[in-house]
């Protein structure tokens, strides 16, 4: 990725509150010292444009094919569209429930059995939501073989989706924001630290579980 451009939308992030200390839950119930509140991307166009330019550099240096792009409801869906619109790759989005009128369809938009899709997350912590999102796909006949996610918690995340036959990659880990942090003085190295072990210490434990 460009070095230049991965900078300066780390400090995009913090700059517009993405990056928030302090004591929160998150949907795993897990109690956290940092929260990383990526849906505030949606508020900042040039930084949701960067996170879509980021996301097309790993999909171009790692040679990833696919037919059509999926967000993971509900906070993917805005970086999703714009990977979408800078790729000039389809989008198709998976509701979190099928309503009981219209078309009554779990995964709305243009698709094909057979056709591979490329899920893309904002964070993630272990991983649950992209599996859950790629079970639905199957559900429709689609595959699912790469997910790419904004900021990986590195909490097991990574290799629970991987365990589910899912190739992972993020634009960045948390120790890459919070290293780049402290090297703006945003952060003490102490915070950073303090943070690390917590994540450390409360990664997916599960050596393999696997949704089948």
């Amino acid at each position: 990725m460009d070095r230049t451009e991965l900078e300066s939308f780390m400090d995009n992030l913090y700059e517009i509150g993405c990056v928030k200390f302090g004591e929160f839950y998150l949907s795993t119930g897990l109690k956290t010292p940092v929260y990383f509140d990526l849906r505030l991307i949606v508020s900042h166009p040039k930084v949701l444009q960067q996170a879509g330019k980021l996301i097309k550099q790993i999909i171009e240096q790692n040679n990833i094919n696919f037919d059509i792009i999926c967000g993971v409801p509900y906070g993917a869906f805005a970086v999703a569209t714009s990977l979408s619109i800078q790729t000039d790759k389809p989008m198709v989005f998976k509701r979190k429930e099928i309503k009981d009128y219209g078309c009554k369809k779990m995964v709305e938009g243009v698709y094909k059995s057979g056709d591979s899709c490329l899920l893309i997350e904002d964070v993630v912590v272990y991983g649950t939501s992209i599996l859950e999102t790629s079970e639905a796909l199957k559900m429709y006949d689609l595959n699912v073989k790469e997910a790419i996610t904004i900021l990986d918690r590195e909490q097991g995340g990574s290799q629970n989706i991987k365990d589910n036959n899912i190739n992972f990659l993020s634009v960045i880990k948390a120790s890459d924001l919070l290293k780049h942090l402290v090297s703006r003085k945003r952060i003490a190295q102490e915070k950073m630290d303090e943070i690390m072990d917590f994540l450390n210490s409360h990664s997916f434990q599960a050596s393999k579980i696997i949704i089948s």
